[in-house]
């Protein structure tokens, strides 16, 4: 074979073996590129992809978010369970569900100057408090019956027994100008007078699961608290706590346990939560200065979810100042269990975006949504929980 013929194959050959090293190295090294149906995952931490502005996905992680449009009065769990019953300013009774989609009015009576409300255990009753003219009043509405009944005008203060047909109620005898503790029917008729009441400011509660009332003299600073009790026909009174000043109380679900906010010396500054068993007997401080107010008991009697106040001006008189609206607070929200003291904060600072003097809590059916309403705005807001 001839010298060029061997330059030439060699040549041939070298090209041949170039190529096949080219097409290694292309299969080897080069980066394929995704198509165009390519669904990057949104969990990469590394991920710089920017959402579309019509999705928040914050929207349905959020802790506490708001949940009527507008300011709210007496709101509550609705007998069923699945939604929120609450009268509006306006004076409309109205209900909506747990995000406040949707909202639609219930009944064509509207209560005009309405104050408060205090619904029955059954939820199928609601004591209004109203004002017309210079004293206020209290009206029964009936939401199976759509009935309006008023109740007698000196009755300034009132509240259900733990059946829904009872009521407890102030009745202050103009003419002998003394108050006295009573039962009725929840439409005021079949009275009877349990006690002839001490003082003119009082607040009371039956104890739960029991024959029981409990009465005390209303919360004010410069004067020292007396818990006291009486059975339902008026017998048996006894005080069974008295310490500390301004206090207020809140009874559990089983009635074998109470809440007591009070401050420990005169014209306090300074509150303290803590709790009493159904005697008055094994108070126990809990670490967090709050009132009874900012508080609500779960049904399993042992934890308590409560807000505790900020932004509290210096040498407030406490709970005085507050209750009559010197200030309003910025509240933190937390969840204490009041066997062992442990607290749990329900949601951290980062994700409160604003200011909240929380009051009226109340919980879902199963205890995963907390309720309440910011006296700020008026509103109904929930956190997750």
């Amino acid at each position: 074979m001839s010298t060029l013929k061997k330059i030439f194959f060699l040549s041939l050959f070298i090209f041949f073996l170039s190529l096949l090293f080219w097409g290694i190295y292309v299969l080897s090294f080069k980066k394929t590129e995704p198509t165009k149906n390519t669904i990057l995952p949104l969990n990469n931490s590394n991920s710089n992809l920017t959402l579309p502005e019509k999705i928040s996905p914050a929207s349905s992680t959020q802790k506490i978010s708001l949940v009527s449009k507008e300011p709210v009065i007496s709101p509550t769990i609705s007998s069923n369970g699945g939604n929120i019953r609450y009268y509006s300013t306006s004076g409309e009774l109205k209900e909506t569900d747990f995000s406040g989609s949707t909202s639609k009015k219930i009944t064509d009576k509207t209560i005009f100057g309405l104050i408060s409300g205090v619904w029955s255990p059954d939820k199928s009753k609601i004591l209004l408090k109203t004002k017309k003219g210079a004293s206020p009043y209290f009206l029964l509405f009936d939401t199976k019956t759509n009935q309006l009944t008023m109740l007698n005008s000196n009755i300034n203060e009132i509240s259900w027994q733990t059946i829904s047909s009872k009521i407890f109620y102030k009745y202050f005898d103009s003419n002998g100008k003394k108050s006295s503790l009573n039962v009725s029917d929840a439409n005021g008729e079949n009275w009877k007078k349990i006690i002839d009441l001490p003082h003119e400011k009082i607040s009371f509660a039956q104890i739960p699961r029991s024959g029981l009332v409990s009465f005390w003299n209303n919360g004010d600073a410069n004067y020292q608290t007396n818990l006291q009790t009486a059975s339902l026909i008026g017998e048996d009174i006894k005080t069974i706590y008295q310490s500390g000043f301004g206090a207020d109380y809140l009874w559990d679900n089983s009635g074998n346990h109470c809440l007591v906010s009070q401050t420990d010396t005169k014209g306090g500054t300074k509150l303290q939560l803590g709790i009493i068993n159904y005697n008055g007997e094994g108070y126990k401080i809990l670490g967090l200065p709050t009132i009874v107010s900012k508080c609500t008991w779960s049904k399993d009697n042992a934890t308590i979810y409560c807000a505790l106040p900020g932004n509290i001006p210096e040498n407030s008189i406490l709970p005085n100042d507050y209750k009559t609206g010197k200030f309003t607070t910025v509240d933190t929200f937390w969840k204490i269990n009041t066997d062992t003291g442990e607290k749990t904060r329900l949601v951290e600072t980062s994700d409160i975006s604003q200011d909240f003097d929380a009051s009226e809590f109340f919980l879902n059916t199963d205890e995963s949504l907390l309720f309440f309403v910011n006296k700020i705005d008026k509103k109904l807001y929930k956190i997750i929980l």
